[in-house]
């Protein structure tokens, strides 16, 4: 069971228009989306990757299959840039 935390000092910001998720100490900003910003939120160190998917599923049952594949690329491309841990 993977759940995702944040890693401290990352923040959500509007730059010029579009959302980034930024570490403005260690100069990271990785660029993100609608979709991605939500996720990033959802990940509180207590939801497993499961549960953020359930949940999204929950609020567009329209997207539910497409939600699936995104929340764990989602939270992958975020730990992969060292923006999620797991626990």
């Amino acid at each position: 069971m993977i759940v995702p935390t944040p890693v401290d000092g990352f923040q959500i910001e509007s730059l010029d228009g579009e959302l980034v998720l930024l570490h403005p100490t260690r100069n990271i900003i990785i660029h993100s989306n609608q979709t991605g910003a939500l996720i990033w939120q959802l990940c509180d160190g207590a939801r497993t990757v499961e549960e953020i998917t359930e949940i999204l599923g929950a609020a567009y049952p329209e997207a539910r299959d497409e939600i699936r594949a995104d929340v764990p690329a989602v939270i992958q491309t975020l730990a992969s840039r060292g923006a999620l841990e797991s626990k």
